[in-house]
């Protein structure tokens, strides 16, 4: 049984701990074991994680049973629009109905506030998480390439869905 719990700043280790099983798995293939590292350490970080709790994202936890197994996040970007900044499940446990549980979580959290759209990044050469997105009704509208510090880009895709 799939539960969603809000997470707190209590739950910055296990975030961590999710976020280091996943990213190496996901991102390797795509942009290699330095890129990873390098952006573990500058969004997993527990000052940032602490920060962006304190800046009003909301983080959630998603349990089967009470295993953790996937989380997310997402914050007001500007009135009525919504940012997801992440959505990440164990590898193990992906293609289960996880993701589209989350998004539905949220999605219905954001009608309840009166949202009118949600979107994300997503990495342009991921085209199987590209793909489950656009499968729960997001779409693409442009592509943008942002600089991360190091010489490091993300190269993404932007997603939107109107809620």
């Amino acid at each position: 049984m799939l539960l969603i719990k809000n997470a707190t700043i209590a739950d910055i280790p296990l975030i961590r701990d999710l976020a280091t099983q996943i990213w190496p798995q996901n991102y390797t293939p795509i942009i290699g074991v330095e890129q990873v590292a390098y952006m573990l350490a500058l969004f997993y970080s527990p000052e940032q994680l602490k920060a962006q709790i304190k800046d009003h994202h909301t983080f959630l936890i998603c349990y089967d049973n009470s295993l953790p197994v996937a989380f997310a996040s997402y914050a007001e970007a500007e009135p009525g629009k919504y940012k997801l900044h992440k959505l990440y499940i164990l590898p193990d446990q992906q293609g289960k109905g996880i993701g589209k549980f989350l998004v539905q979580h949220i999605v219905a959290d954001l009608k309840s506030h009166g949202a009118r759209s949600l979107y994300l990044n997503v990495n342009r050469y991921n085209s199987s998480a590209k793909a489950f997105y656009e499968k729960v009704g997001f779409k693409q509208l442009k592509d943008e390439d942002i600089h991360i510090g190091e010489g490091y880009y993300m190269n993404d895709h932007v997603l939107e869905m109107d809620i």
